[in-house]
């Protein structure tokens, strides 16, 4: 189970979403008796594939090097964010503002140690709260019906991430208008 959720896990950071938070409560429901021991396992075990996938990528575009029309591209949508340094790594993993995080570490030539840390800390974090929800509606809700509570608040928080995500992109353009647009190159 382990191997399987880090390999999904691996290409989540890699190369195209795999819905991690819905695989943990596949794997958090396989185990016969989840215990504290098993859900540290699950959190380093994610954490660690995550930081892996994304260094991956780091790795592949540092070295496969991009089109420099499409770093451009990178660098302006990052300057356009409320955030434009390794902090956004942070708030990217709750909300889903930057796909392909290893790539815009490379492009952006973000501090390495740093944006490691915070790839790790906040994957710690998330994961974490994930696996202790799991345990405390496994332990408060009848046994047929805790996993599919738990796939909803999944599929709630996945999709209010990504609607908020969308709506301050919205207000971002509409407020920045002809000043902000990102064709302009204004932020190089």
């Amino acid at each position: 189970m382990f191997i399987a959720l880090a390999i999904l896990i691996w290409i989540d950071g890699t190369a195209f979403p795999t819905l991690p938070e819905v695989w943990l409560v596949v794997i958090w429901r396989g185990h016969p008796d989840p215990s504290f021991g098993f859900g540290t396992a699950i959190v380093l075990v994610a954490t660690l594939a995550s930081v892996a996938g994304t260094l991956t990528l780091y790795t592949l575009v540092r070295i496969g090097k991009l089109p420099r029309w499409i770093q451009n591209a990178m660098k302006k949508y990052t300057n356009w964010l409320i955030l434009s340094d390794e902090r956004l790594l942070i708030l990217n993993r709750f909300a889903p503002l930057i796909p392909y995080t290893g790539a815009f570490i490379a492009v952006n030539n973000w501090n390495f140690r740093r944006s490691t840390t915070y790839l790790f800390a906040s994957a710690v974090l998330k994961f974490s709260i994930w696996v202790s929800v799991f345990e405390f509606l496994q332990q408060t809700v009848a046994e047929n019906l805790w996993h599919w509570i738990a796939l909803g608040l999944v599929t709630a928080v996945l999709s209010t991430s990504i609607i908020i995500s969308l709506i301050y992109r919205r207000r971002k353009r509409r407020i920045g208008g002809a000043h902000d647009d990102l064709s302009s190159g204004a932020h190089l």
